[in-house]
C-alpha cells in the first residue's frame, strides 16, 4: 500500500483519436502526441541514475533510496526503452524533505505535471510556462516554486493516507 503521486507531461495536445476504454468498453476520444521531449527524457534518466536507479527492475520499477533510509518506487514505463513516454507514478510510504525535493526535481526536469492521489487534488507545476500549457485541461493548476511548497501540499494527502493505512493494518 502506498501514497501515489502521478506525473503527466505538460505537453498537452489538442489532437485526439478514437480509443476503447479498457474498463468500460466505451469508445472515447484519447489525446495523442503527448510525450516528453528527448532532452526531458535524458534529464530524467540522468536524475534517476544519479540516485542509483539507472534501469528499472524486472517489474519496471526504479528504486530510489535516500541517505536517511527512506525511498520510493518509480514506475516510468518507456523511459529507458526510448519508446513513447508521457509520465509515470511514484509510490511513497514516507514523505520527507528529501523525497519532496526529488519529486519536485522530477517534475521540473521532465516538464511534468504532478497529480497526487488525494482528496481535493489539484494539478501542480513548477513553471509558469507549464501552467499556461496545461490550463486548457486543468484550469485550477497550482504553480509552485520550491520543495517546501510541494511538501506543504502533499503533507495533507499523505497524512490522510497514513491514517487510512494505519486503520486498515490495525483492523486486520
Amino acid at each position: 500500500m502506498s501514497f501515489d503521486v502521478f506525473f503527466q507531461t505538460a505537453h498537452i495536445s489538442d489532437q485526439t483519436e478514437e480509443a476503447v476504454n479498457p474498463l468500460t468498453g466505451e469508445t472515447i476520444q484519447k489525446p495523442v502526441g503527448e510525450c516528453v521531449a528527448e532532452d526531458e527524457r535524458e534529464r530524467l534518466q540522468k536524475l534517476f541514475a544519479k540516485k542509483g536507479a539507472q534501469q528499472p527492475d524486472e517489474f519496471g520499477c526504479y528504486l530510489v533510496e535516500f541517505e536517511d533510509g527512506t525511498g520510493l518506487e518509480l514506475f516510468f514505463d518507456g523511459l529507458a526503452e526510448g519508446s513513447e513516454f508521457s509520465g509515470g507514478m511514484a509510490a511513497l510510504r514516507s514523505l520527507t524533505t528529501d523525497i519532496a525535493s526529488f519529486l519536485y526535481t522530477v517534475a521540473d526536469q521532465g516538464n511534468l505535471v504532478i497529480l497526487p492521489a488525494m482528496e481535493d487534488m489539484r494539478p501542480i507545476v513548477t513553471s509558469a510556462e507549464n501552467a499556461e500549457r496545461v490550463s486548457s485541461r486543468w484550469p485550477e493548476t497550482v504553480l509552485i516554486s520550491s520543495t517546501e511548497e510541494l511538501m506543504q501540499i502533499l503533507s495533507g494527502g499523505f497524512g490522510d493516507w497514513s491514517e487510512f493505512r494505519d486503520r486498515v493494518v490495525n483492523d486486520g
